[in-house]
């Protein structure tokens, strides 16, 4: 059946949040050096306002999701969607470098809070079969094509009169518009399942100080003097690595006892639901796919001397092939098993990463790099497709935790990404500078070497989701298919409808010998 017009209102609203969450990374990456200049950053602090976005999100995803699953998810979206436009709009008027630094940390936990509540709103709202489809086809749009199309407008505008300032004034406007939007499209958080076990705050603790401080020494690594070898990275990383280790033995214990958990531990070894071969594929694709966006922008600038603007009219194939993959998977998902689709996905991306890997910087855009930028977004399949697949697999009282899975995967991959292949970059062109010291350090053919090496990198990271997702995901079959008779029958608003639908299978369950206990939701989609 077809979208009404409150679900295109639902969907627009979703996405529009989520896709201005990434236009933030895509616009403030290519005009900091801008803003930098203009509120007189010193040169070593460029990168903080970067991290701590990336930080702030990172610490507090996995709370906010569970939070919006005992609160509820619409008012977590709303409220954090109408924190993220407030904070836009202070962050246009911010008149000092660390103003600036507060406010972005700021914008993170707006992003934290809407992002996985609206993944989870998505799965609630719409019941397994084409609508669902469709409605995550589009969210998966918005991630790759909104990271993009702040890159483009953040070349535009910093180059003109506007500055970089009109690009936080757009995004409050756009934000406030979304809110609103949202505010009639959404329905009541009364007629969703809560969880009610409440909030695990040990599991919160420990999780948001592991994350935080893994997701600090990454981005250090690639900025201090001393990138690895610095005496606070290696530290910072084992202490996070403890904290994660302390964190999962905490979740266990917990979980054992019957008591609220932040994330059940349980559910990695849940038959049929393939959580730990998706999130790997998401990890080492989102590895690849975040760090080459953040090298072909270097390549473009630093080898290839072209200006902000020049370099983001060279991301425009990118944001219009970004949205085939994402469409292409809410057509297919009920039609072709999900291991086939992220394959092939998989390999289209890999090309990218050849082709940086091997590129010759004197042939001409259309030759080489155009090929380069269309292939690249081949990974974004796996979003939709992994998305509906975790959803299916949590219970209903926990969508938004679910919607925070993919989100705290992808940027600790992008952290982990940028932190490993810029430390090699850096090491490679160091060597070939010491073997050819005629040669500036900061020469195209001195840093073109240690680009290339990163693409390599960035290759071995895409055969690695490749090699999951041929022996991790193997039977997943296809994972689109409708699972009731009539998608409104499971729409939240029809409450009664869907309670009496529930009661009539568990009935039906119990007449079989089946324990009452059984997920009757993950059963439904699985059957």
């Amino acid at each position: 059946m077809g979208l009404s017009a409150r679900d295109i209102a639902f969907v627009i609203a979703i996405s529009g949040v989520t896709t201005l969450n990434v236009f933030l990374l895509g616009s403030v990456t290519v005009a900091l050096p801008t803003i930098g200049r203009d509120l007189h950053f010193q040169e070593a602090d460029l990168h903080w306002p970067v991290n701590v976005n990336s930080l702030s999100y990172g610490c507090l995803i996995l709370f906010c999701g569970r939070l919006g699953d005992i609160i509820g998810g619409r008012f977590m979206f709303l409220v954090g969607s109408m924190w993220f436009a407030i904070w836009s709009l202070a962050t246009a008027f911010a008149p000092s470098s660390t103003i600036f630094i507060v406010d972005m940390a700021l914008l993170g936990i707006g992003s934290a809070a809407n992002t996985p509540a609206a993944i989870g709103l998505c799965s609630s709202y719409f019941p397994p079969g084409e609508n669902r489809n469709k409605a995550f086809s589009v969210l998966g749009v918005g991630q790759p094509v909104g990271f993009i199309l702040g890159l483009i407008a953040s070349g535009l505008l910093t180059e003109s009169r506007a500055t970089w300032r009109s690009l936080f004034y757009i995004q409050a406007a756009l934000a406030v518009f979304f809110v609103c939007l949202a505010f009639v499209a959404f329905p009541k958080d009364r007629s969703n399942r809560r969880y009610e076990k409440g909030l695990d705050w040990g599991g919160v603790v420990l999780s948001t100080a592991g994350l935080g401080l893994l997701t600090y020494s990454l981005s250090d690594s690639t900025t201090a003097s001393k990138g690895w070898l610095a005496p606070q990275v290696p530290s910072l990383l084992s202490v996070s690595i403890l904290l994660l280790v302390i964190f999962v033995y905490f979740e266990r214990w917990r979980e054992s006892r019957n008591k609220s958990v932040l994330i059940p531990p349980s559910i990695w070894r849940q038959p049929g639901a393939k959580l730990g071969p998706l999130v790997g594929v998401v990890f080492f694709g989102w590895f690849s796919f975040d760090t080459l966006n953040y090298f072909f922008t270097l390549y473009y600038q630093q080898v290839q001397l072209l200006n902000p603007l020049q370099t983001s009219l060279r991301f425009i194939p990118m944001a219009i092939a970004g949205a085939i993959p994402s469409i292409a998977a809410g057509y297919f998902v009920a039609r072709v098993p999900a291991q086939i689709l992220m394959l092939f996905g998989l390999l289209v991306s890999m090309a990218a990463t050849l082709i940086f890997a091997l590129i010759n910087p004197d042939l001409g855009f259309w030759r080489m790099a155009f090929f380069m930028m269309i292939t690249i977004v081949g990974v974004d399949i796996v979003y939709p497709l992994g998305n509906q697949q975790i959803a299916a697999t949590f219970d209903e009282d926990s969508q938004s935790l679910a919607g925070s899975i993919f989100s705290v995967t992808t940027r600790l991959a992008t952290a982990l990404g940028l932190a490993v292949t810029s430390g090699i970059a850096a090491s490679v062109s160091k060597a070939y500078n010491e073997k050819h010291p005629h040669l500036d350090a900061e020469s195209p053919e001195v840093l073109m070497v240690g680009f290339r090496a990163a693409g390599w990198t960035c290759f071995a990271s895409t055969v690695l989701s490749i090699m999951v997702v041929i022996f991790g995901l193997r039977g997943l079959g296809v994972i689109g298919k409708r699972a009731c008779a009539s998608e409104h029958a499971a729409r939240p608003d029809d409450l009664q409808l869907r309670e009496l639908r529930e009661g009539e299978h568990v009935n039906s369950k119990l007449r079989q010998g089946v324990p009452e206990s059984l997920n009757i939701k993950g059963a439904a989609i699985q059957g």
